[in-house]
């Protein structure tokens, strides 16, 4: 990645709404120590943090801008309502001829040297990177299982500019709607192993930890990892016991 190019990593808090307050402050703690903890903790921090709030209670934006502005991280956040998504992103991208955009769900975890990783590849056109294969963590009972997606949400999608810039190119030049199809559609790059962690924590929408096998796609059943999990773990800026007890607190 050269020096003409901004990485945003985008964040956009869950989309689930009609909850009660001990359903947000239970999520904006999953944030702040999982999620936010893993992108703090990257051997490389040249990066923005992007965060979209349009699902949020109006109470809790300002506890996400406080979490935000205490993590140390360039951040920038956007309410659709106030502001073009031109616009936004034109605060903090003049200068630069290429966007690198990372996604990733606001409970889910990457390794310190993801972003690394991700900034060693140089611009093309329609070019992805993913992590396909990673881990699967019952955050709450402290096991932790390989896991494994073809298309997966753990994405980056290099843009010029001008594309990025206007949310109807984006759409013509990834030509998908969906990461499900992503690796299908984009000349896409497959990223090293275990860089990711899909966090389960008892209010994931879609995600389940499997009891009886992993879901490491096309391999036999296998035992969940038992040895050197804390180290694993350390890799993603956290430590579970440490971290569960933040959760827990008041």
């Amino acid at each position: 990645m050269n020096s003409k190019t901004l990485h945003i990593i985008g964040n956009e808090f869950t989309r689930n709404i009609g909850h009660p307050d001990e359903w947000w402050e239970h999520r904006l703690k999953i944030y702040e120590h999982y999620c936010l903890e893993s992108i703090k903790n990257q051997t490389n921090k040249n990066f923005v943090l992007t965060m979209t709030t349009d699902y949020v209670p109006d109470k809790y934006r300002e506890v996400i801008k406080q979490i935000l502005e205490q993590s140390g991280i360039t951040y920038y956040i956007r309410n659709v309502k106030d502001i073009s998504f031109s616009d936004f992103i034109k605060q903090f991208s003049e200068g630069y001829d290429y966007i690198y955009h990372t996604r990733i769900d606001s409970d889910d975890l990457f390794h310190k040297d993801a972003v690394k990783e991700i900034q060693s590849y140089d611009f093309e056109e329609r070019r992805a990177l993913v992590f396909q294969k990673g881990y699967c963590l019952d955050c709450r009972g402290g096991r932790l299982q390989h896991y494994y997606m073809p298309s997966p949400p753990f994405s980056t999608i290099m843009y010029p500019i001008n594309v990025y810039l206007d949310e109807n190119k984006q759409d013509e030049y990834k030509q998908f709607r969906s990461h499900d199809e992503l690796v299908y559609k984009m000349n896409t790059i497959v990223l090293s192993e275990n860089k990711f962690i899909v966090n389960v924590h008892g209010t994931n929408r879609i995600t389940i930890y499997h009891d009886d096998r992993t879901i490491f796609t096309g391999h036999e059943k296998e035992t969940e990892i038992t040895e050197n999990v804390d180290n694993i773990l350390e890799n993603f800026g956290i430590n579970l016991n440490t971290y569960n007890e933040k959760i827990r607190q008041n």
